[in-house]
């Protein structure tokens, strides 16, 4: 992986990293973001760190000399509260070069720190990624409110998810883990913050992660105490039971308290936990339900966009999983997994003109899954190239021809498919 140039830290004693990430990451095409604040030097401003990663197999790549290279621009932009003033912005051209072509299971990214220094207020941090080859383009965003230190007696920075922690010449290396979907992290992770009060006050901190009823599932305490400074650097380590957790909106709530456990300052930072697919399809309900084309009737689809909120949207969409789950006494729901697993699959192989889930190789692949042999074969009569998937169980065979010589292949009419046929997890019997 590639590594981003760094500027020195306001942290005396952590360097912050963005480095080869050693852990699972969320196996997702998207551009994934994590936004951490701490009080810079002047108490009416603070340092914003927006990291970004996005997987060589996202990028398109051509060969030069002996390695293959491929580029996007990434384009960070920093709105105030109504969204609509641009305050401040960056531009990164980023060139990444690989040995050979990233293939679809490649867990390489490119990971990015961009740094601001901002005053207190509410901002948007919406982040923006290109392909210079491809023009394909990725877009996300985040809310971030920026304290006003010096109304704070005792103060809490943002939460920083961390992966990783090495210690390298009597300093501490933090590998942040960008996103929020802690679903790849069963063996625990590090929340990493900053406290800050008076010179060498002596406090006690709690950290929990909670579900929206307030039900805790991990709790982890901490003695602090804070430098010269007024400023304390902490991570701590919590271990939720991912595996007995339902999937959803979850919190990580930092509460600093005295001895006599009176909460004088707390932080919160949202997290998710999903299983077997990408948190990406919810950073998006719109084009979550949008996707549903295989599995869904139009009119449900209308209905669920047609609703005035992306929170009634995304509580419309989980209503229709929901009734769909072929195990509903369990936690997890594999038609969902499966369905949007097959989604991430079609988009990072079978893309063309346009996503990969809505080519014709596409939708056969998320209907019926992988097929039990695949032909390449070249048309002798119009060096055509042709593949032909065929379906042992189901008595089918699909042709695909490349008409333009592009890879883009559309279904023969001697084998059509209907858009009629719907989705089915056949995994439960």
């Amino acid at each position: 992986m590639r590594r981003a140039a760094q500027r020195s830290c306001s942290i005396v004693a952590v360097a912050l990293l963005a480095a080869t990430i050693a852990v699972a990451q969320p196996s997702g095409d998207e551009l994934r973001v994590s936004t951490m604040y701490v009080r810079d030097l002047s108490p009416d401003s603070s340092r914003l760190d927006v990291y970004t990663a996005l997987p060589y197999r996202s990028i398109q790549f051509a060969s030069s000399g002996r390695d293959v290279v491929g580029s996007y621009r990434l384009t960070i932009t920093l709105r105030d509260s109504t969204g609509m003033t641009a305050v401040r912005e960056q531009s990164l051209e980023r060139t990444l070069r690989a040995g050979e072509r990233p293939t679809a299971s490649s867990d390489v990214e490119d990971i990015t720190q961009s740094v601001f220094t901002v005053p207190p207020g509410r901002y948007r941090v919406e982040v923006s990624a290109t392909d210079q080859l491809s023009s394909r383009q990725w877009r996300t965003a985040q809310q971030v409110t920026i304290p006003d230190w010096r109304r704070q007696p005792i103060g809490i920075s943002g939460i920083l998810l961390v992966s990783r922690i090495e210690e390298r010449n009597r300093r501490y290396v933090l590998t942040p883990y960008i996103g929020s979907d802690i679903g790849a992290l069963s063996d625990g992770f590090f929340a990493f913050f900053e406290v800050y009060a008076d010179a060498g006050r002596a406090l006690q901190l709690r950290a929990r992660i909670l579900d929206s009823t307030a039900t805790v599932f991990s709790t982890a305490w901490q003695s602090i105490r804070t430098d010269s400074t007024g400023t304390a650097q902490h991570f701590i380590r919590l271990v939720p039971p991912i595996a007995r957790m339902p999937q959803g909106q979850y919190k990580i709530r930092l509460e600093v308290a005295t001895d006599t456990a009176t909460i004088l300052a707390s932080a919160e930072r949202s997290i998710e936990l999903r299983y077997g697919v990408s948190s990406s399809i919810f950073s998006d309900i719109t084009r979550a339900i949008r996707q549903l084309r295989y599995i869904a009737t139009q009119a449900e689809i209308d209905s669920m966009l047609a609703k005035p909120t992306d929170a009634e949207r995304r509580a419309a969409f989980e209503q229709f999983w929901k009734e769909h789950d072929p195990t509903p006494g369990t936690l997890r729901n594999e038609a969902f997994e499966e369905y949007y697993a097959r989604i991430e699959y079609a988009n990072r192989n079978f893309r063309s003109y346009t996503e990969g889930w809505l080519t014709d190789m596409g939708m056969v692949y998320i209907v019926l899954g992988e097929p039990s042999s695949v032909e390449r074969r070249v048309n002798p009569y119009d060096n055509r190239s042709i593949i032909i998937w065929t379906y042992t169980q189901l008595n089918r065979r699909y042709i695909f021809i490349d008409n333009t010589g592009f890879g883009d292949y559309r279904l023969s009419p001697s084998t059509p498919f209907f858009l009629s046929e719907k989705y089915r997890y056949r995994g439960v019997q």
